[in-house]
């Protein structure tokens, strides 16, 4: 796997998407490979923490400003501080319909349940509204904490496929820092 920091030209979630997809012009079939979160938001750059199986190529729309590969080696037991930018949802059983959850105990509950192979410890919580101009607003939701890995199997899977909805957007990257 790559991490990476990218620049990206365009404050539009659904341009930034694009933007980010520029950056693998050989991937064939456009299978999605990738999770991204935008880090910084200054007024004439956007960049963005980029997690891919592949090596990114910089673009008309995106700049690679650094890239290096890495191993993930989890190991049951450890602690690791962590960051997830997430989009937390739940389906109405009845209407068959998805909405946002807004309530910040109803968020750390869905994060309990998304990390289901780790002991969680949330440390800050701040929610926000992204603009797109092919949908409406959606609430991503910034889950700062510590975790403890019970089952690295599942929490392995959480890191290479995102957690939650709207991963092409900029939400659903799990990102780990060994503690200690």
């Amino acid at each position: 796997m790559y991490i990476s920091l990218v620049a990206l030209k365009s404050t539009d979630s659904y341009d930034q998407h694009q933007a980010i997809w520029s950056l693998f012009p050989d991937t064939p079939e456009r299978k999605r490979d990738h999770l991204f979160r935008i880090e910084s938001h200054k007024k004439d750059q956007i960049v963005a923490l980029l997690q891919s199986s592949t090596e990114p190529k910089s673009s008309e729309q995106s700049e690679v400003l650094q890239s290096k590969s890495f191993n993930l080696n989890l190991s049951e037991g450890d602690y690791y501080k962590f960051k997830l930018v997430a989009n937390p949802t739940k389906r109405l059983s009845k209407e068959r319909n998805v909405i946002e959850i807004k309530d910040e105990a109803d968020q750390a509950q869905w994060l309990q349940r998304k990390l289901a192979g780790a002991n969680v410890t949330v440390t800050a919580v701040e929610s926000t509204l992204v603009d797109s101009r092919k949908s409406f607003k959606s609430r991503f939701v910034t889950f700062e904490g510590i975790l403890q890995i019970t089952d690295v199997d599942k929490i392995y899977r959480a890191v290479v496929m995102g957690i939650g909805r709207k991963k092409h957007a900029g939400a659903g990257l799990l990102s780990l820092a060994r503690t200690g």
